[in-house]
């Protein structure tokens, strides 16, 4: 395989993936934010406040996405029409549905040689379709009918994509793509935790859940707001289900650590990703046992730290430090692939 389609069916993974990262995780954080603020919602707004209710709800999503600066950038204030343009249809910013779709779709038709008709079909179908939408249609009828619809077009497309492509390269390498996507994605959504999500800072927390008469923490520092919260990143991975049917004894930090980040039987926590990714590699490099080129070893090392971690030693020393250092070597691998099999 070239390495130009070799890249092409990379970013067709990566891209779809990333749609539906977002669009799980802007419905599930909208919608959290407004059950657990509508209280302060529905209150007469004091002089200055402005638009501070929305900014609550907004940026730590903006944040854990990369996004805060470029939106800040070129939006004065972080109110629901904005953020859900900026997220679901700016043509200027490349991380938005509509952007990376395009992306993938334009990816696929370079390659119809490589991948099924149905495949093809299916991106350029939910392509068009995804383009008659527009922010006001949104508001409308409601953020969760157009974030569900961008879900089911990428289990659709990933269905049709494990029915109908043979097992081969270029199926590895969009694999490869859309598991080093959905690792990096995890990260971001259990670092969430870290910019208080609903609450919009750190700083702020205390004097937002007096404000909404909810109690911020208990005595273990685990409280209704956070409960909320890690409810709400279960709910964006798409875990919620799985996790409860894993672990009898409730929602508990140390229990969503494991599962997301160590459990190597969910489809979406960071170690199960990882070793998708090493195992896509090993195939495409024609490794027999040995991590000969420079991703591998990267993945192999990941891989090994994620096996032997234990999910209270993260949470004693810092989860957030974890995570980071987790999405940079995410970062890191991604770069050592471009190097190593894509450049051209």
């Amino acid at each position: 395989m070239l390495s130009r389609e070799a890249d092409a069916c990379y970013w067709i993974g990566r891209s779809v993936e990333r749609a539906e990262a977002t669009a799980r995780m802007v419905d599930v954080y909208y919608h959290a934010a407004l059950e657990t603020f509508l209280p302060m919602a529905l209150e007469e707004p004091r002089a200055g406040e402005g638009d501070e209710v929305s900014a609550i709800q907004w940026r730590s999503i903006l944040v854990i996405s990369g996004n805060l600066i470029g939106y800040e950038a070129r939006y004065g204030t972080k109110n629901d029409r904005a953020v859900l343009y900026y997220f679901g249809f700016d043509p200027e910013n490349p991380n938005s549905i509509l952007s990376v779709w395009k992306a993938a779709r334009e990816n696929a038709r370079s390659i119809r040689d490589q991948i099924s008709s149905e495949m093809w079909e299916s991106l350029n179908s939910s392509y068009l379709k995804l383009r008659e939408w527009d922010v006001d249609q949104v508001l409308s009828l409601g953020p969760h009918e157009y974030f569900q619809t961008v879900r089911d077009y990428s289990h659709l497309f990933q269905g049709i994509l494990n029915r109908t492509l043979m097992m081969g390269e270029a199926r590895d390498w969009i694999d490869a793509g859309r598991f080093l996507e959905r690792a990096d994605q995890t990260t971001r959504l259990l670092g969430i935790q870290y910019y208080d999500p609903l609450t919009g800072g750190a700083e702020t927390v205390s004097e937002i859940a007096a404000e909404a008469e909810i109690e911020a923490e208990s005595d273990d520092g685990f409280g209704p707001l956070n409960l909320h919260a890690w409810m709400a990143v279960l709910k964006s991975a798409c875990a919620f289900e799985m996790y409860r049917k894993t672990y009898r004894d409730g929602v508990k930090p140390v229990n969503i650590v494991d599962f997301l980040v160590l459990n190597s039987k969910f489809p979406a926590s960071v170690r199960h990703c990882v070793e998708r990714v090493g195992g896509c590699l090993s195939r495409i490099s024609g490794s027999t046992g040995e991590a000969g080129t420079e991703p591998e070893r990267l993945l192999g090392r990941l891989r090994a730290d994620l096996i032997y971690a234990r999910p209270q030693e993260i949470l004693d020393a810092s989860l957030h430090d974890f995570l980071n250092d987790v999405q940079n070597r995410c970062v890191m691998v991604g770069n050592a692939v471009t190097r190593t099999f894509l450049s051209y």
